[in-house]
């Protein structure tokens, strides 16, 4: 009965994506089920964004020089955030986002990879 209800809802897996402290309980989203129309968002979000999540967080822009061009990483994690918050049902605030601890940023990352 619960996971109808959770397929009526559109929603999927749980996946944990900041382990419990002393400040904050246990960061836990649920995926959203995969629908055509999601898959198309995320799809055209990233399809300028050619790297891996874990590359880009916290990274400044880069300037093209003789070993490659330019590269805008706030952009490639900014199109991360934008899709997260279609994958996962509540999005992600931004205190979570902040949480989210090395395991979450894995599971981020296969979520993603389950939408493209």
């Amino acid at each position: 009965m619960e996971k109808q209800i959770d397929e009526t809802l559109n929603i999927g897996s749980e996946v944990t994506l900041a382990a419990a402290t002393k400040e904050h309980p246990e960061l836990i989203k649920n995926v959203k089920i995969g629908t055509i129309g999601s898959i198309k968002q995320v799809r055209k979000i990233m399809k300028d964004a050619p790297y891996k999540f874990s590359e880009s967080i916290g990274r400044e822009k880069w300037t093209g020089s003789e070993s490659g061009p330019e590269l805008d990483w706030p952009a490639v994690e900014a199109a991360y955030r934008q899709a997260f918050n279609i994958v996962l049902d509540g999005g992600l605030s931004e205190e979570e986002y902040e949480r989210v601890d090395e395991q979450g940023i894995e599971e981020l990352e296969k979520i993603i990879t389950r939408f493209l």
